[in-house]
């Protein structure tokens, strides 16, 4: 049987619910909260007009940083966790 979990993870102030194996639960934890301290940096930075424009800032950022470290399988890296910020981008407008 899977082990998975539902948790309830917060993205720039919104909630969002997540079934997830239950040995990743740290890591998406830690990734959630990288991800929110971004945003809350670029908000200190600029004067954007939505969340969602931190968001993108946040992504942009966030994925060069993932190219500059590690040039070798980077899409197959990063490409599930794109689509998953695309899924939360998608559902705030």
């Amino acid at each position: 049987m899977e082990d998975r979990i539902s948790i309830d993870i917060m993205i720039a102030g919104r909630n969002y619910p997540l079934k997830i194996q239950k040995q990743d639960e740290d890591k998406v934890l830690r990734i959630v909260k990288n991800i929110n301290a971004k945003i809350d940096q670029l908000k200190a930075q600029y004067d954007a007009r939505d969340t969602q424009d931190y968001l993108a800032m946040c992504l942009l950022q966030l994925t060069a940083q993932q190219l500059n470290s590690s040039n070798s399988n980077v899409d197959s890296q990063i490409e599930p966790q794109l689509k998953e910020i695309e899924a939360l981008l998608a559902e705030i407008e």
